[in-house]
C-alpha cells in the first residue's frame, strides 16, 4: 500500500520535474540565441552609429573651415566695397561739375595726343 503510493508520487514528481527542466532548458537555449542575436545587432548598430558620428564631426569641421573662408572672403569684399564707395558714389561734386571736369580731361588728353603725334597721323591733330 503505502510504499506503492510513495513510489508512484516519486515517479510522477520525477517525470514532471524532468519535463519542466527540459522545457526550461529549451526556453533558455531560445532566449540565449535571441539575446546573442540582439546583442550582436546592437553592437553592429553601435559601430555604425560611431562611424556616423565621426563622419558627421569631420563634416562639421570641414564646413566650419569653409564657413570661415567664406566669411573672410565676404569681409574682404565688404571692405573693398566700403573703400570704393566714396570714389564711386560720394565725390562731393554735382553732376554738372563732374561732366565739366571730364570734358576738361578729354581736351587735355587730345592736346597731349597731338603733342606726341610728331608724324601728324591723328585726324584730330591735322589742323594744329
Amino acid at each position: 500500500g503505502m510504499l506503492e503510493v510513495i513510489k508512484s508520487d516519486f515517479d510522477r514528481t520525477d517525470t514532471s520535474t524532468e519535463a519542466a527542466e527540459k522545457r526550461a532548458h529549451e526556453e533558455f537555449v531560445e532566449f540565449d540565441r535571441t539575446s546573442k542575436t540582439d546583442i550582436s545587432g546592437k553592437e553592429t548598430r553601435i559601430q555604425l552609429d560611431t562611424e556616423d558620428v565621426l563622419t558627421t564631426e569631420n563634416t562639421i569641421v570641414q564646413k566650419m573651415e569653409d564657413l570661415k573662408t567664406a566669411q573672410e572672403l565676404l569681409d574682404g569684399a565688404l571692405k573693398r566695397i566700403e573703400d570704393l564707395t566714396p570714389t564711386c558714389v560720394d565725390t562731393g561734386m554735382s553732376f554738372e561739375a563732374r561732366v565739366a571736369k571730364r570734358e576738361e580731361e578729354v581736351v587735355a588728353l587730345k592736346n597731349a595726343l597731338c603733342i606726341l603725334d610728331a608724324e601728324g597721323v591723328e585726324a584730330d591733330c591735322q589742323g594744329q
